[in-house]
């Protein structure tokens, strides 16, 4: 539990008052979730609440779970390597996710440290209001990106909402999600200077299959 806590407080920057959730897995039938209108920035143990893979609430004594529940256990159960979830709204992200340069902020790269913890491409899923119609979009695009990258996505852009990261471990989840906000900041800078000097998909590919990228990335897992 200690860790989803410490989860929460690192990446509490990227959110204000209840806004952002984050979960961790608890066992193949159980996951933690941040409980809703509950604030990233004081979380404590009491604002967690314990739900089963459909998102149902086990303890009926403990607060109501998030209202975006529902992507979580669809993660959670569809994927059993992944054991920690973040969801957030990073503003100079959540500038691009709220533009038409969404896309090239997905699909292309501009530094080598975004690809290690970003990967190559990310997945974007329309915008959708949260609760049940934000999980069927979820369901779609994720799954969709999966069939045509061959890769679960490091990165998931919700339009005009924030990012979902996903990931076996705290710290990846945190690298990842930090890498995203540092990303968008050059992204938005480079813009303003002239235009951003986009790597190559042939310079992407060397930096994804470089063995000592490789290793520095395993190290902070």
């Amino acid at each position: 539990m200690s860790e989803i806590l410490e989860l929460a407080k690192e990446v509490s920057d990227y959110t204000i008052c209840g806004e952002g959730n984050v979960s961790t897995r608890v066992d193949e039938n159980l996951f933690l979730i941040k409980a809703s209108g509950t604030s990233l920035h004081t979380l404590t143990s009491e604002d967690l609440t314990l739900c089963d893979m459909s998102g149902t609430q086990i303890n009926p004594s403990h607060k109501k779970p998030s209202i975006e529940t529902s992507f979580h256990s669809w993660i959670m159960k569809t994927f059993p390597d992944i054991n920690f979830i973040c969801h957030t709204h990073p503003p100079h992200t959540t500038k691009i996710l709220c533009s038409d340069s969404i896309f090239d902020f997905a699909n292309r790269r501009w530094f080598p440290d975004q690809i290690v913890r970003n990967g190559i491409k990310s997945c974007v899923v329309p915008y959708a209001p949260p609760g049940e119609k934000i999980l069927k979009l979820v369901e779609k695009y994720v799954s969709d990106f999966i069939d045509n990258e061959g890769f679960f996505p490091k990165l998931i852009l919700l339009q005009n909402h924030g990012i979902i990261i996903a990931s076996k471990t705290k710290n990846d989840c945190l690298a990842s999600t930090l890498m995203c906000e540092k990303s968008a900041d050059i992204f938005i800078g480079a813009k303003v200077l002239g235009g951003i000097n986009f790597l190559t998909n042939i310079e992407v590919s060397k930096v994804d299959k470089c063995p000592n990228e490789n290793y520095r990335r395993n190290m902070y897992i």
